[in-house]
């Protein structure tokens, strides 16, 4: 994981081909890491430390559930399409999975509970260099890797008077795959020059976060929320193997047009499936805070800071080259009349969301380090109303657009990302309590 091998893909930019995956810096870390894709969090570029959020899922500040008034869930689809370029070289690709899925619910005024899963870090890259030895001989470098962690989480949250407290119990599980390859030409079909090197690691193990807010209301509805949230970098286990083996490349037998495809030697070379090795990966710290204020139901803005230490990542005594990240994130919410009734009324009732970050990047190419820019917004469109006793409820439809840049203008490199992220929440009165005359 060394930046030299990052800095040689870049800097070879007339051999440099780049092909399917999220982005060349996932081969860092466990991939690139996730924010939190719930709503509240997505659209409002990451806040989530001091909002107020008493129906919709904020995992990033679990002290939030004790404002859960009705039964809530959350699921939805997540796409990222990346346009890389730098220099003369340039691609572009789609990733799309399962954004997140979650469910809240009151156990009393003041008191919540939440559970659900969600992605933790995404890793799919594919990039090569070629070069010539001393004896003239072409050789071409193949770097690659897939994979991903994702979180699975159950929380608690309550509330004394003006101060929250919560937290989340965090299990990480996944796997991380590489594969590295050394490719020589050859005419000669039952010649197996080639070699391939793959490494597998299959991840898991319990993390913790946790988180605070306090709040101070005053005239007509309104309210000042002072939230901080940290979440503790931890040892997990790893369980690893390695597989290796020589090949070559020949035209397809049956369908030429496919042009190459890799022959593989029977034999491995290397193979520790049946002997894996235990090891550990060590996860960043974070810590965000800020404050919001707003008038309950109707509007919210938020200012906040996160600080990620990923330059404590390691996986299997291997350090990783990344740098501390640090982001400035504002974000807002409008909600023109949220207890409009009627078809006249829809467009009073939609929810607006929006926020924009700016900071670094924590990657670098040659010592220099790539700054990161976003800026993101939500219709959330409601379905049906409900209404029970002086609450109304219901659930939505939200649509939500994302925008990250990653660059540094010295190296001549941008990545651009554009998201979409389509959920449904929905949101329920259960445990009423039925009463007889």
């Amino acid at each position: 994981m060394r930046s030299s091998l990052l800095s040689i893909a870049f800097v070879l930019s007339s051999s440099l081909g780049f092909s399917q995956g999220n982005s060349p810096f996932s081969k860092f870390g466990p991939g690139d890491f996730y924010s939190s894709n719930f709503q509240s969090n997505f659209s409002r570029a990451g806040t989530g430390a001091s909002s107020i959020t008493n129906n919709t899922l904020n995992p990033i500040n679990p002290s939030s559930y004790s404002q859960i008034t009705f039964t809530t869930g959350e699921t939805g689809i997540f796409s990222s399409t990346n346009l890389i370029n730098h220099e003369n070289a340039s691609s572009f690709f789609t990733i799309a999975n399962l954004s997140s899925f979650g469910l809240a619910l009151p156990l009393k005024k003041g008191m919540g509970i939440a559970f659900g899963l969600m992605p933790y870090s995404k890793q799919n890259y594919d990039y090569f260099y070629r070069d010539t030895l001393e004896d003239k001989t072409p050789v071409k470098y193949v770097y690659s890797g897939n994979g991903g962690l994702s979180k699975m989480f159950i929380g608690y949250g309550i509330k004394l008077k003006t101060l929250s407290f919560g937290f989340n119990g965090n299990y990480i599980f996944g796997r991380l795959n590489s594969t590295n390859k050394v490719k020589y030409s050859t005419d000669d079909l039952l010649v197996f020059n080639s070699l391939r090197i793959r490494n597998f690691s299959n991840v898991n193990g319990f993390g913790f976060n946790t988180g605070m807010q306090y709040c101070i209301k005053y005239a007509n509805e309104k309210y000042i929320n002072l939230g901080v949230s940290w979440e503790l970098g931890k040892n997990h286990s790893t369980t690893n193997y390695t597989i290796g083996n020589y090949f070559n490349e020949q035209t397809h037998a049956l369908n030429p047009d496919l042009g190459l495809v890799e022959i593989n030697n029977t034999e491995n070379i290397i193979d520790t499936r049946e002997t894996p090795i235990e090891g550990q990966i060590t996860l960043p710290s974070q810590i965000q805070f800020g404050f919001s204020t707003g008038k309950y139901q109707n509007w919210e803005t938020s200012v906040e800071f996160r600080h990620n230490d990923f330059s404590n990542y390691q996986i299997n005594n291997e350090i990783s080259s990344m740098k501390d990240k640090n982001t400035i994130i504002v974000g807002g919410r409008i909600v023109p009349n949220a207890k409009a009734l009627g078809k006249s009324n829809y467009w009073k009732t939609i929810t607006y969301n929006f926020g924009g970050f700016f900071g670094n990047s924590g990657y670098h190419i040659n010592n220099n380090e790539l700054n990161e820019i976003g800026i993101s917004f939500a219709f959330g469109l409601p379905m049906k109303k409900f209404k029970y006793q002086t609450e109304t409820f219901g659930s939505s439809i939200f649509l939500g657009f994302g925008y990250t840049n990653r660059s540094n203008a010295k190296e001549d490199f941008n990545e651009n990302f554009l998201n979409i992220n389509a959920s449904i929440i929905l949101n329920d009165k259960w445990f009423i309590k039925r009463k007889f005359q």
